[in-house]
């Protein structure tokens, strides 16, 4: 028999079919539809995934959420310092300075710092394309600050460099065309590729404060489809960019613009300190008030990095400070001055890094009112303290963790010591506030008695008459003639005119009130000036500002209450007059803490805003 070899039996399995996809892309009632269009689509172009895609993740960074334009263009001039220039100057195009709504069709950033190797400038306009990379010295860290800020303005930017000796190179960024070439690494790469460049004319022009012809080193980045610009409200027209900008950069780079400089437009920015300690500082000599150093202190701390100094200044700002006319203080409708401005944005504590501002922030344990914009604390961090400090990549926030927070707050050699300072700055403003509450109030009634004072007048009528002793006769004699030596002296006038004038004005008005700060003494203090009873409530007491200062309509009431009292005490005799005196200052140690305990600091209301405001 003949054994027929059979060949061995393949199973030929057909292919399971891959799921479907284009049939149920439509189907709404498939939960994975939105999936499925997004595959199909992605598999149509072939290309590998990487590790983002680049259409979708540079729309995103469109988005990154700048505050506005000038802490884009902080990021560009973070740049220009960390590559050695010392000279910034941001120009427009196309801006006529007569107009008032005239927008620039591109803006330029040019620096005279090192300039880029040719490559380089093709890394730089990637994200995360830094040489700087986790860099703990200078401004930079991430690589993102130029490709973030550049989209972030414009759909389309060019940067041009040169480094000593070498000529001009360029890259064009084009967002649409990147867009188009997502997923293919070889067409991206040859749109970002480096080319020699001719700079453009309108740069070439003297309108600058850097001639550009005569560089040998430096880098330009210009911004010129700006289609994101002229979406913002307030930043459109090239008149108040650069008012903004100049202001903006101003604070950003207090202290870095003691050596450097920033040019917008052919206008040099000027140092605005919020502290207003920094000598030559914008708004510093706006009036003859001037702000008050409190602290300048430093410690050290270690962090994942090595060392860092944690630096603290603080300052306040007298309670008219912000006044166009310091003078005007209690006046109702007081105009603010440039200084009110700067003094409410920045309310808070603010937070520099290595001296470049980037945010203000509050602490959980007190909440800054609007009166507190009168109090000014800055800190000052090493970069190596980055750690502490949560700082974004778009440097314009800072997040504090809670052992920083907690080294801030406490007292120490190792420490801030803030909470402490914050209650010392809001205790010495009150002071300030009580020396020129001392010379307000008064100033209504100059020409006619208080209400309350003619209501005691009135009332004497109904008292049965006190003899006055020869000794308290003397007494108030002494202090009549002291009130008109100090007449004298402050009007430039002799002292028979002076006491003519004190003996007329004390005899016309039996009782007066005046107000007067004074440390440690009792809430109100009584006295003889010849024939008048004279009331003087103590500015420097809690009672001042927290009772009758809101007492509103009762105000008056309040005023007879303590009329009452001081006739009471400047009628009595030997035993009675000593309990009087003893009582009134036990009185006001006991009327101190207890309205500490009913209003303290943390519990007051915003009252005082209108202080701050209007004086």
């Amino acid at each position: 028999m003949v054994q027929i070899k059979r060949a061995p039996l393949k199973l030929r399995i057909k292919p399971k079919p891959s799921e479907p996809e284009e049939q149920i892309i439509d189907d709404a009632t498939d939960p994975l539809a939105r999936q499925r269009r997004f595959l199909a689509r992605e598999d149509k172009k072939s290309k590998k995934l990487g590790l983002v895609f680049a259409d979708a993740f540079i729309r995103g960074m469109r988005e990154i959420g700048y505050k506005n334009p000038a802490w884009a263009l902080a990021e560009l001039i973070d740049n220009s310092f960390q590559a050695g220039a010392d000279t910034v100057d941001i120009r427009m195009k196309d801006v006529d300075w007569k107009m008032e709504r005239s927008p620039p069709s591109q803006v330029a950033i040019i620096d005279n710092g090192i300039g880029m190797l040719s490559k380089m400038i093709s890394h730089s306009v990637r994200w995360g394309g830094t040489d700087r990379e986790n860099d703990r010295q200078g401004f930079g860290r991430y690589g993102y600050g130029l490709p973030s800020a550049a989209v972030s303005l414009a759909k389309s930017y060019s940067v041009y460099s040169k480094t000593e000796g070498k000529k001009w190179y360029v890259v064009h960024v084009d967002l649409e065309a990147l867009g188009n070439a997502a997923g293919d690494d070889d067409r991206v790469d040859e749109l970002l590729a480096p080319q020699l460049a001719e700079l453009p004319l309108w740069l070439n022009s003297a309108d600058g404060k850097l001639d550009v012809t005569e560089f040998g080193s430096g880098t330009i980045v210009v911004l010129e489809t700006l289609d994101r610009l002229k979406t913002m409200g307030g930043w459109i027209s090239g008149k108040s960019l650069k008012v903004k900008l100049l202001q903006h950069f101003g604070v950003i780079y207090r202290n870095t613009l003691q050596d450097k400089k920033i040019f917008i437009a052919g206008d040099a920015t000027e140092i605005i300190d919020p502290l207003f300690l920094l000598p030559d500082a914008r708004y510093g000599d706006e009036t003859d008030v001037r702000s008050k150093q409190i602290k300048t202190a430093a410690f050290e701390t270690v962090g994942a990095f090595g060392k860092g100094v944690v630096r603290i200044r603080a300052a306040v700002l007298p309670p008219n400070f912000q006044l166009a006319d310091p003078n005007e203080y209690g006046k109702k409708g007081a105009k603010t001055g440039r200084r009110w401005d700067i003094m409410k944005t920045y309310n808070g504590i603010l937070v520099c890094r290595a001296g470049r501002q980037i945010d203000v922030v509050s602490p959980e344990w007190t909440k800054f009112q609007n009166y507190d914009a009168n109090i000014k604390i800055e800190i000052d961090f090493d970069p190596a303290l980055d750690e502490f400090f949560g700082l974004t990549t778009s440097k314009q926030q800072i997040v504090i963790d809670e052992k920083m927070w907690e080294k801030l707050k406490v007292s120490g050699r190792d420490s801030g010591g803030i909470q402490a300072l914050v209650k010392d700055m809001r205790g010495e403003f009150k002071r300030m506030k009580s020396v020129l509450d001392a010379c307000k109030p008064t100033s209504e009634y100059k020409d006619r008695s208080r209400p309350s004072a003619s209501a005691m007048q009135a009332a004497q009528k109904f008292k049965a008459r006190a003899s006055l002793s020869p000794q308290k006769r003397a007494q108030a004699e002494k202090a009549l003639h002291e009130y008109a030596w100090a007449m004298a002296n402050a009007r430039k006038i002799s002292i028979e005119l002076a006491e003519a004038s004190a003996k007329k004005e004390t005899n016309a008005r039996l009782f007066d009130l005046e107000f007067a700060a004074v440390e440690e003494a009792p809430f109100f203090q009584a006295k003889r000036l010849g024939l008048q009873k004279r009331l003087t409530i103590n500015t420097a007491h809690p009672f001042y500002e927290k009772v009758y200062q809101r007492s509103g309509e009762a105000q008056a009431g309040l005023e007879v209450l303590l009329f009452v009292l001081a006739d009471a005490e400047l009628d009595a005799e030997n035993e009675r007059e000593a309990f009087y005196r003893t009582e009134r200052k036990n009185w006001s140690e006991g009327l101190s803490h207890a309205l500490e305990e009913l209003l303290n600091d943390d519990a007051m209301s915003d009252r005082a805003a209108a202080d701050a405001e209007s004086g």
